[in-house]
């Protein structure tokens, strides 16, 4: 009951124009209470097993009472125009797997819903520029109370974020070390905020945020996160430095590169990474094939999965373009499947032929198809896009190294495809315009009434690098 009070509390303040407190609530049930308040409070005496459907549900109700503004929106709004054509699409794809291939209904829908999440960008874009900054800045903050939790988990041996059945736990005692999953919320996106984008009034506070958002990425010991993170973080630094300054840092950066290759655990973690990439170059080695390689944790197996369920799908015309539909794991059409790339499933006993947490584009592949999966790198690129063009704005260009890693872990992991992701990519991209627009016309209040998300050009702000957002 506390779940459903809260989502009507929050539609209730929504529209009585308290977005501050409505939003956090929307995301404090989008993200599992933050991973801080257990899920079985928020659900108790409920028939739903995620919170994340009480925020879908705050989502359609404003969808459809901000219906005639949604439908404006979709004329003018390009972005808007992307992800209404995307979840139209998979909503498409659902009636088909519904209808032709015979689906269940609860399968079809638990796939389904969480592409409701990138429907956040318009309940955003009805909120007052400040209100979604205040937003952002709490959770930035929460982020950081993550973080703590997530690292006294460590030497504690205790589950401290979300739910403890839940949380994966790998300990690798070949190299001493207990690796937690459950890594804050909104890591990636806070932790280039702080870097990159946040104003500091103390130089120890500063260097004190950014050891802590960077040993708690380190501390799972993700080689493609970290990897990842340091190059499209170094790929911004080097952009914005003379030359003289780029060889500084590039100095800098492979000493420190050296100095954290020291320690044995991180060495270990990167020389098991070189050398699943050095067995994919071989002469004469085939991904796909190549399946009795530690299929758990190497990205030979990444390829291997994908590019098994790639060939299946195009084998057919109908799969090309809805792929094999909104399929759950646990489905009965599921185990006609017969994959041999996958993770064995301790539930069934067999091979997992839908479920992955590896790579997302074999998700994508599956559920929507090769037309589908081209839609979605079509978003995410409108999207990117729209982050440059308000680069001035410095959330911009938090979003735009947000999206760029994210589509890059994409290959090794699934991120790109939560609620959690989503929302983040919104909240931003509508901050930077609305921010924009706020500099441009100061004396309208935007995106409240007739005027909401018409047609309008949003210059380049100079003065905006001087305001920090």
């Amino acid at each position: 009951m506390v779940g459903t009070i809260l989502t009507i509390v929050a539609i209730g303040l929504f529209f009585s124009n308290r977005f501050y407190g409505s939003l956090l609530i929307f995301v404090g049930l989008a993200t599992k209470g933050f991973l801080l308040i257990p899920q079985e409070w928020l659900l108790a005496g409920l028939p739903i097993e995620k919170t994340s459907d009480m925020a879908i549900m705050y989502i359609v109700v404003i969808c459809l009472f901000r219906f005639s503004t949604l439908q404006r929106a979709f004329q003018h709004d390009p972005v808007l125009r992307w992800i209404l054509i995307f979840i139209l699409f998979v909503f498409v794809d659902g009636l088909y797997s519904r209808f032709i291939l015979g689906y269940e209904l609860n399968s079809v829908v638990r796939v389904f819903r969480n592409n409701l999440f990138l429907l956040s960008f318009f309940v955003f874009m009805l909120v007052p520029v400040n209100d979604l900054t205040r937003v952002w800045h709490t959770l930035a903050i929460i982020t950081l109370v993550q973080c703590v939790l997530f690292l006294l988990q460590i030497p504690t041996g205790t589950v401290l974020l979300g739910d403890p059945e839940s949380t994966t736990i790998n300990n690798m005692e070949s190299i001493g070390w207990v690796r937690y999953y459950n890594l804050p919320t909104f890591l990636i996106p806070t932790l280039f905020y702080y870097l990159f984008a946040y104003e500091y009034t103390s130089r120890v506070a500063k260097w004190l945020i950014i050891g802590l958002l960077l040993i708690t990425v380190v501390a799972p010991m993700h080689r493609s996160l970290m990897l990842i993170i340091a190059v499209v973080a170094s790929v911004y630094i080097l952009a914005q430095q003379t030359t003289s300054k780029r060889f500084l840092y590039v100095a800098l950066l492979i000493i420190v590169g050296n100095g954290a290759m020291m320690i044995g655990s991180i060495q270990s973690r990167v020389n098991d990474g070189l050398a699943d990439i050095n067995k994919i170059l071989m002469p004469g080695s085939h991904a796909v094939t190549y399946l009795s390689y530690d299929a758990s944790d190497t990205f030979t197996y990444r390829i291997a999965h994908l590019a098994e369920r790639f060939t299946y799908v195009i084998a057919e015309p109908a799969r090309l373009l809805f792929g094999i539909g909104l399929l759950t794991e646990d489905s009965k059409q599921a185990g006609k499947l017969t994959f041999e790339a996958g993770l064995y499933n301790q539930h069934t006993g067999e091979i997992s032929q839908v479920d992955t947490s590896d790579i997302a584009w074999s998700l994508l592949i599956l559920y929507v198809g090769v037309v589908g999966t081209v839609l979605f790198i079509i978003l995410h690129v409108r999207l990117f896009r729209c982050f440059l063009h308000h680069r001035n704005i410095p959330i911009s260009i938090v979003g735009a190294l947000t999206l760029g890693t994210v589509f890059l872990i994409s290959f090794t992991g699934v991120e790109i495809l939560y609620g959690s992701f989503r929302i983040s990519m919104t909240l931003m991209l509508g901050i930077a315009i609305k921010g924009s627009q706020a500099l441009i016309d100061r004396t309208r209040l935007p995106y409240t009434d007739a005027p909401l998300f018409a047609r309008r050009s949003y210059p380049s702000v100079p003065q905006m690098a001087q305001h920090r957002i």
